[in-house]
């Protein structure tokens, strides 16, 4: 993502970001003629469904045509991208997973996809970033022309996640505001939930007070926008327990606005230990110094990283106490990031180039070449050690 970035994945207040499950509210307490949010995202990813609500869109030569594309990328994209991703993860991620059932994404933004394809056992998903939340599309209060200006401008909010394996700032900006646009990021959530098997239960929307406590409200209720606030999604494999959850924060990271004072901070501070954070794409953001603060909640709390080059930068890991896993192949970062070379970690992958793993897919900025670095760190002793790990080998 851009500089400027999304925070996802959490749970609610920490405490309360649904670390303990939540029994969800039963869909039927919904008006029978009101399609469902699972029946929405049905027709968002295409999939067919039995709703009267929504049959005659799903009827119309724009849903069907939509359809008939989605199928397409999507089938394009398994065959590149996940089916690889999850033969390879099936082999290298086994001890990683075992102990993830927190997982933390920051800078993800709406790519639940990809943390669900490396992590699908996790119970509980906090994603981070700038983005606002949104809604779900109301197709059956629409007039045909403002479906059909949906799916295009959907589609259009999809086109770099399935090229390039990463959201763009600029371009989501433009899908995601205005009349007949993608509606934040909540429908692109809803949409990967149900391309990947799950049945969507409830949504609520999550605010939080002057002492960082999560206050959550109900999905139809108007949300303030003014960061941080979120989303919480639960959601089960085909309806059936366990029921997981998804929680989207809309919030900047930048130290300057995630002091150690703010409300985002002390819930942060409450994430469980041991957890395991993913970052990719992330502007290399955490290489700087005006991120210190995420990054020390990251390396405090974490007991396994895994990362692309973007995420915490390689020197900090080796001086600290984390056993380092090289995959894939590391290439000078793409012309759009000046001053975040890391020439130690180049050297680490020359060093251990014969035992280094090449990736059999692309994740990252190197779309264009697939010369993509992975790089796992798993901390060799305890957990929040109480160190200073905010400063050291960062940019200013």
């Amino acid at each position: 993502m851009a500089r400027k970035f999304i925070l996802l994945m959490f749970g609610l207040s920490l405490a309360a970001l649904s670390l303990s499950a939540v029994e969800p509210r039963a869909a039927a307490v919904r008006q029978t003629a009101e399609p469902t949010f699972d029946e929405i995202a049905a027709v968002l990813a295409g999939l067919p469904g039995e709703t009267q609500s929504l049959a005659a869109l799903r009827a119309s030569d724009a849903w069907k045509l939509y359809a008939e594309a989605l199928e397409k990328s999507w089938a394009d994209l398994e065959a590149k991208r996940l089916a690889p991703m999850r033969t390879w993860a099936d082999k290298e991620l086994i001890r990683v997973r075992a102990s993830s059932t927190f997982l933390f994404y920051p800078f993800g933004g709406p790519d639940f996809l990809t943390a669900f394809e490396f992590f699908p056992q996790a119970e509980s998903f906090v994603l981070m970033g700038l983005e606002f939340c949104g809604r779900l599309p109301r197709f059956d209060l629409w007039k045909d022309s403002q479906s059909e200006a949906y799916f295009k401008n959907f589609s259009k909010s999809l086109s770099d996640f399935f090229e390039k394996s990463y959201f763009i700032t600029k371009h989501m900006d433009e899908t995601l505001y205005g009349q007949a646009q993608v509606e934040g990021v909540l429908p692109l959530l809803c949409f990967f939930l149900k391309r990947t098997g799950h049945v969507i239960l409830t949504i609520d929307r999550i605010e939080y007070d002057a002492e960082g406590k999560a206050v959550v409200l109900e999905y139809d209720k108007p949300a303030k926008f003014r960061r941080p606030y979120g989303m919480k999604v639960q959601f089960s494999a085909g309806g059936s327990a366990p029921v997981k959850s998804i929680v989207y924060i809309s919030c900047d990271l930048e130290d300057k606005a995630f002091t150690a004072e703010s409300a985002l901070f002390k819930q942060l501070g409450l994430l469980p230990a041991g957890l395991t954070t993913y970052v990719k794409s992330a502007s290399y953001l955490l290489h700087y110094a005006a991120f210190a603060n995420i990054r020390g909640i990251v390396l405090d709390k974490s007991r396994f990283i895994l990362q692309d080059d973007t995420g915490i930068p390689y020197k900090i890991l080796k001086a600290k106490d984390w056993r380092v896993l090289l995959y894939g192949e590391y290439e000078k970062p793409i012309k759009d990031f000046s001053g975040v070379d890391q020439p130690d970690l180049r050297q680490a992958y020359a060093d251990g180039a014969e035992a280094v793993a090449k990736l059999p897919f692309h994740l990252g900025y190197h779309w264009r070449d697939n010369r993509d670095a992975l790089i796992l760190a798993e901390r060799k002793t305890g957990i929040a050690t109480g160190e200073d790990t905010r400063a050291a080998g960062v940019k200013k």
